[in-house]
């Protein structure tokens, strides 16, 4: 297993500055900069599209026509097969993508917890060697106040939330309630400001090269696209099912009709169209400005989601395949070969290291993750490939230990545990019987790996005390949208 070490102490939580539509957090750059290959430096834009199931994107086979740009993406890029998130949801998938730190290590594991400030980001480790760094979110546990803002020298957020004003905080006057005060994470509709604040700053001059994160977070919950994308899958449908309150609808549920069903899927399906559209905008203005042979473009998602195919519904609650398994995608004109596509396992946590590498930086010394850039050059993975994926909220606690023929997920801490065989049965339905397989004691031994994996990591770290509260004002707006003791 990865043997690298971190050193992690538990940061303090700074003061919110909340501003209704777009508001901006600068996180001066600590970090001793390292060296940069001789060459040029590329510009980086790292996509996430949150909620994206992989088996809905059409370079993954779906047959729906959901992901034209994404597609384009991919034929001008290469295509991970097998990447695995860290999580079934945002802020701990998020905050592994950003450190290339699983979960346990990353420490931000649930939303009453943050990244600490001495966990170093992407966007810390190419700010310190000259890149210009933004940030685009649009989803509430992105917030800077879980610290995946450090290191963006522009942190722009696009949701719609009741926020704070952000002029008047810093002229210190306090907080001032906007109007309207809260509006649910799950009604906004939010990929528009994420381009037009992307456009916003393209326009504006920018040293180069520049790291840009956009986030994108409409394919979550609630699926009300926009006209044409609300009946671009399921037209003639006459049904009740609008796709609003999906998490709270006690209609949608295991026993449904499915005709409700595939029309609640193709709602999923139109938010998932309705966002490519704007990650195609962005391309499209990549190319304008003659930035598409200088940019690495990493695209992923974040997690998944479940429409009931082990009887349950959105996310966060396990870690099956149709929750951790998604998209990657990498394109960076003479440096990815364009059109292929790679079948070996990968993990969340490789993207750090693999951009790093891409853009002439030496290989960090402090991430668990490993660069995909061998099997570009058509050799093997450096390390072990087995894939840890983690669950700790909510009341649930689960870990998985994913290769590509099988898998374990355990329950903590009891230490009971599933086993599937993922050739045989790749939907994960019938876990195997026989606990003296040689199959099931192979997943063991990989728990058991991995779980060193983890131990090891954590024994370089200081006590951990549970990292520190969120705001009372940041738990109240989480709690009325469910993210708190609730469902997601």
């Amino acid at each position: 297993m990865r043997t690298r070490r971190l050193s992690v102490t538990t940061a303090s939580l700074a003061l919110l500055l909340l501003v209704v539509g777009c508001s901006r957090d600068s996180s001066p750059a600590t970090k001793p900069a390292a060296k940069r290959a001789p060459g040029p430096a590329p510009n980086v834009v790292l996509i996430s599209i949150d909620t994206l199931r992989r088996d809905h994107v059409g370079c993954y086979g779906y047959p729906r026509p959901t992901t034209p740009n994404v597609d384009r993406l991919a034929s001008e890029g290469a295509v991970f097969e097998n990447m695995i998130s860290s999580a079934s949801w945002t802020l701990p998938a998020h905050a592994a993508m950003l450190t290339g730190l699983a979960d346990t290590v990353h420490g931000a594991l649930d939303t009453d917890r943050k990244l600490a400030d001495d966990r170093e980001t992407l966007a810390e480790r190419l700010k310190a060697v000259g890149y210009t760094t933004a940030g685009f979110f649009s989803g509430p546990t992105l917030h800077p106040a879980y610290g995946l803002g450090q290191g963006f020298d522009t942190y722009v957020d696009c949701t719609a939330y009741p926020e704070l004003n952000a002029a008047s905080a810093q002229q210190g006057k306090g907080i001032e309630v906007g109007s309207p005060l809260q509006v649910a994470a799950m009604h906004d509709v939010s990929s528009p400001r994420v381009y037009a604040a992307f456009q916003a700053w393209m326009k504006e001059p920018h040293p180069r090269p520049f790291f840009l994160f956009l986030h994108f977070y409409d394919p979550h919950f609630d699926f009300i696209p926009p006209p044409p994308y609300d009946t671009l899958f399921d037209p003639n449908y006459q049904g009740t099912v609008t796709g609003q309150n999906f998490i709270f609808d006690d209609q949608v549920n295991a026993q449904m009709p499915r005709r409700d069903l595939d029309h609640l899927i193709a709602l999923y399906d139109g938010e998932i169209a309705w966002t490519d559209a704007h990650v195609g905008k962005v391309l499209d203005d990549l190319d304008a400005a003659g930035l598409r042979d200088s940019t690495l473009v990493v695209l992923l998602a974040d997690h998944g989601i479940e429409f009931f195919e082990h009887n349950g519904k959105g996310h966060r609650h396990t870690l099956f395949d149709e929750l951790i398994r998604i998209p990657f995608i990498l394109r960076y004109p003479g440096h990815v070969p364009s059109g292929q596509r790679y079948g070996p396992q990968t993990s969340m946590i490789d993207v750090v290291p693999t951009v790093l590498e891409l853009v002439g930086l030496p290989a960090a010394t402090n991430v668990m993750g490993q660069s995909v850039v061998p099997l570009l050059k058509g050799g093997k993975l450096a390390q072990d490939n087995l894939a840890v994926s983690e669950l700790f909220s909510l009341g649930r606690a689960f870990r998985s230990f994913r290769r590509l023929d099988r898998k374990l997920i355990r329950q903590e801490p009891t230490g009971k545990a599933l086993v599937f065989d993922l050739k045989a049965d790749p939907g994960e339905r019938t876990p195997v019987g026989d606990a003296s397989s040689v199959l099931a004691q192979a997943a063991r031994h990989d728990a058991e790996q991995g779980s060193q994996w983890l131990v090891n990591f954590l024994k370089t770290l200081p006590r951990n005390t549970g990292g520190p509260e969120l705001p009372d004002k940041v738990r109240k707006q989480l709690e009325s949208l469910g993210y708190l003791r609730g469902k997601e």
